[in-house]
């Protein structure tokens, strides 16, 4: 509880400055409704660093996103059918008003897709194992970044609009929800 008697009240503006206003909705996306939330900058820091490696992860998708082509190989494939199921599952939630269920599964699959598939992709994206390879895996990069933004975009707006408007017209928030 804040009390300004108590001097413990805390100001947003100090708190957006240091953790950015994505780190902030964060925070407050990942209560579950219904619950009383406690105040937690680490949070908002956990947050913030998520913002961080999404614009990271969009680079790396972006940097070199030729040659494209059809996606052929068994790990894109994989990678997407797990997508694609998150897709049905937020959907779900979010019909359901379960929204912080949508962020805890999106989050959790982009770790995954960072620390996994991003880093087992790295060679063959960069040509080391053939063209089709290369471009298998581009080729996926941009289908996962373009809905990852999408499922994203309700809890970070202000990292998932810059890096829409890296490659794509338009606003996230206007685009279709990915299917």
């Amino acid at each position: 509880k804040m009390s300004k008697s108590k001097g413990n009240v805390v100001t947003m503006m100090a708190l957006l400055e240091e953790q950015g206003s994505d780190g902030v909705r964060y925070w407050s996306a990942s209560a579950r409704p219904g619950t009383d939330t406690a105040f937690d900058p680490g949070q908002m820091k956990v947050g913030r660093r998520l913002a961080m490696k999404l614009l990271n992860a969009a680079r790396f998708a972006l940097m070199q996103a030729e040659p494209r082509g059809p996606i052929v190989e068994p790990l894109d494939r994989g990678m997407l059918t797990a997508l694609a199921l998150l897709v049905d599952e937020s959907t779900a939630n979010f019909e359901a008003y379960d929204y912080a269920r949508v962020l805890e599964r999106t989050e959790a699959f982009f770790w995954a897709f960072c620390d996994d598939y991003l880093e087992l992709v790295k060679a063959r994206r960069y040509g080391d194992f053939g063209h089709e390879g290369a471009a298998s895996a581009n080729s996926a990069m941009l289908v996962a970044l373009s809905a990852l933004l999408r499922l994203f975009a309700p809890f970070l707006p202000f990292v998932t609009e810059e890096v829409w408007s890296w490659w794509q017209q338009g606003s996230v928030h206007r685009s279709t929800w990915p299917t």
